[in-house]
């Protein structure tokens, strides 16, 4: 079963997203996030996804949220907020990055998984 963390890095009331690139899906919005290793937390896995995907480190950690994946593992949403000088950098071209600040409501849902839509609905809205 795969778990996964995903780091919601809030600044001035905007989420960090990314556009990406995905073989099975095309251009995807999504948090920067992935698996979650063997002996990591949920909030650990999510600030190490943060900086190997934008290279973002050393931001105040605010929450973490969890529940179940669209396969059946856990999901972690750890809540960290940013400040002016916190920007994300490209790290990967074939990714084809592009990010965004966004408000919750300028997210576009329908890019994101179920159990993504669920927490930005429940509980992202009380942070940005």
């Amino acid at each position: 079963m795969k778990h996964l963390s995903m780091a919601i890095v809030v600044k001035n009331g905007k989420v960090l997203v990314q556009e990406r690139f995905r073989t099975s899906k095309g251009k995807v919005f999504e948090f920067p996030g992935g698996a979650v290793n063997n002996n990591e937390s949920g909030t650990d896995a999510a600030a190490r996804e943060l900086f190997e995907e934008t290279k973002i480190n050393g931001l105040s950690h605010a929450a973490t949220f969890s529940g179940i994946n669209d396969f059946g593992g856990r999901i972690y949403y750890a809540i960290f907020n940013a400040n002016d000088d916190h920007e994300p950098t490209v790290v990967d071209s074939e990714r084809q990055q592009t990010f965004h600040w966004l408000t919750p409501s300028e997210l576009p849902l329908s890019d994101f998984y179920a159990a993504d839509v669920d927490f930005i609905q429940r509980h992202l809205v009380n942070y940005a």
